[in-house]
């Protein structure tokens, strides 16, 4: 009679390896817990990275049949539901490092403004902790990570002492912060997540400007790079690729006992078992894999008696505008690059006493590809008039000149804006299908009019000509990629899913550190805020482990 040996048991289970995913591995392992690790993809090799492609390479490349690395999921690979009339983009990667291999390295902190605003206004519920609470991990981040900022403090913005020197503003960025500051709308220094200096062994950036295609010398914070190799190198870290979990696995008590989850090259099923199951798969996909965690002891998904989680989906409204500044007309062309995106940033300023809203919450802006590009003038040329030697004069002048103009809001935490499963659909592996159903209402379309104000207000301070601007189109939901709340932490159980270490509720043995977690959404990119959090909730963890509570 074969005997087959009893499957190992970790102390705990990380699932995915993204910001959140990759911190708890980072943070578990540096205090001596084993850990075993599922991600849906493979490790992104940086050497095949189109980082430094020119615009001329890559139409050849691409003529050879050459391809870069692709990022994002194929929904034909892995497809998801939403109603016809309300389409949400969703922007999926599965590969080590998540979309830390390709994100806008934004890295800006909540405020007590952002965590009490549920009290503050009334709308919903507040976060269960403090910046205070959080001010330590921001600090840990900032020097872990590497983050440029300027001294920049204020109520709505915190600052560090951490921050790394920023780079120089470009010429268009300089007018419209004087510009703005004449009408009393505040710019401050850009806050990424790009080394401006050597950091833990990794180079100082080098402006190449091509970030959005991954870092190939690692010299922006991505988990693949400066979390994972450091928890391997422990010896405590086991790390299975092309894992796609689909649920989490329960005891007869209703606790976590492991993960189930398929080969994503040949389909075959396996499971993994653990003592506690930490989620960090991103906020659309952690919250797929909680509702399809049913059993007798969860009916609901696990952990999900109050039916709160896949409701309260935020993301965030932006609108986009861009143009000429007619003062910078014919000036030399320099080399702008600079670190992809923009080197200043416009803070929430609606929550001033002279400023009246008719609206909740608030919205900051940012400046995205302002300056001189390496790929050249094809992103406006097409929207100038002309022809022959005096067209071409036309778009060689405005080349320095370009500017663009971006705010994003808030959108308020809504019961109805939801992720659900559809069990009469399902993908590859036979595990239903996610479903999003989410739309704006009065407020933030309220908002929108206050953004495209404030776009108009900078534009004709700082003598901005707006080309082909729409007023109030906004983007598609889902395009800022900052997904959050259906997995919401709180104080009431009866209203939330997790505690104020983001653990279960219902279920003491799982915890969940992505962008799922937060309470409410914010203006801000939420990256800083979720490797903060996981830090934090993974340092509770290892203590409940060490009491003999989990």
């Amino acid at each position: 009679m074969q005997i087959r040996p009893a499957q190992p048991v970790y102390p705990v289970i990380v699932v995915g390896s993204g910001a959140s995913g990759g911190m708890a591995a980072w943070n578990l392992t540096r205090q001596g817990v084993d850990v075993v690790l599922l991600d849906a993809g493979e490790k992104f090799d940086r050497a095949t990275f189109w980082t430094h492609v020119t615009p001329w390479q890559e139409r050849e490349r691409r003529a050879r049949g050459e391809r870069p690395p692709e990022f994002f999921l194929d929904t034909k690979e892995q497809p998801y539901l939403t109603p016809a009339e309300r389409p949400f983009q969703l922007n999926r990667v599965w590969g080590h490092g998540g979309k830390t291999n390709i994100w806008g390295r934004v890295s800006l902190r909540y405020s007590e403004m952002d965590f009490r605003a549920g009290e503050r206004d009334g709308w919903d519920i507040p976060w269960p902790i403090h910046y205070t609470d959080l001010a330590p991990y921001y600090d840990q981040v900032d020097q872990l990570i590497g983050v440029y900022g300027g001294d920049d403090d204020s109520e709505v913005l915190p600052g560090s002492k951490y921050f790394l020197p920023p780079p120089q503003m470009r010429c268009a960025e300089v007018a419209m912060w004087r510009a703005s500051a004449k009408i009393g709308i505040p710019f401050v220094r850009g806050r990424r997540a790009n080394m401006t200096r050597p950091v833990r062994g990794f180079p100082a950036c080098h402006y190449c400007g091509q970030c959005g295609r991954g870092c190939d010398t690692a010299s922006f914070f991505c988990s693949a790079d400066h979390l994972l190799p450091d928890a391997l190198k422990t010896g405590r870290l086991e790390i299975r690729s092309n894992a796609v979990v689909a649920r989490v696995l329960v005891d007869d008590e209703g606790l976590a006992r492991g993960v189930q989850y398929f080969d994503r090259r040949t389909g075959a099923e396996r499971e993994v078992l653990g003592k506690v199951v930490v989620m960090g798969a991103s906020c659309v996909d952690t919250t797929r894999i909680l509702l399809n965690s049913s059993s007798p002891r969860h009916p609901n998904g696990i952990g999900n008696g109050s039916d709160v989680i896949g409701r309260y989906l935020c993301e965030q409204i932006r609108l986009n505008a861009r143009g000429f500044m007619p003062s910078l007309y014919g000036k030399e062309a320099t080399d702008d690059k600079g670190i992809s995106g923009a080197h200043v940033y416009m803070p929430r300023f609606n929550h001033r006493p002279d400023r009246k809203r008719d609206y909740l919450r608030g919205f900051g802006m940012q400046f995205w590809n302002t300056g001189t590009s390496d790929q050249g003038a094809g992103h406006y040329a097409g929207h100038i008039r002309g022809f022959g030697s005096a067209f071409k004069t036309d778009v060689r002048k405005r080349f320095p000149a370009y500017v663009e103009l971006h705010p994003f809001g808030e959108v308020l935490p809504y019961a109805d804006n939801r992720i659900t499963v559809d069990r009469t659909k399902t993908d590859r592996y036979g595990v239903p299908l996610l479903h999003i159903d989410y739309r704006t209402r009065d407020n933030e379309r309220k908002m929108l009019e206050h953004m495209a104000d404030t776009i108009e207000e900078i534009a004709h301070a700082s003598g901005v000509e707006l080309l082909d601007y729409r007023r109030l189109e906004a983007d598609r939901n889902g395009s800022a990629i900052h997904e959050h709340g259906t997995c919401r932490m709180g104080e009431d159980p009866k209203r939330s899913a997790l505690n104020r270490f983001n653990q279960m509720h219902e279920v003491k043995n799982v915890f969940v550190v992505d962008g799922s977690s937060f309470t409410a959404a914010s203006e801000k990119n939420p990256t800083i805020t979720i490797l903060s959090l996981a830090w934090r909730a993974t340092d509770y963890l290892v203590e409940e482990l060490k009491r003999g509570n989990l």
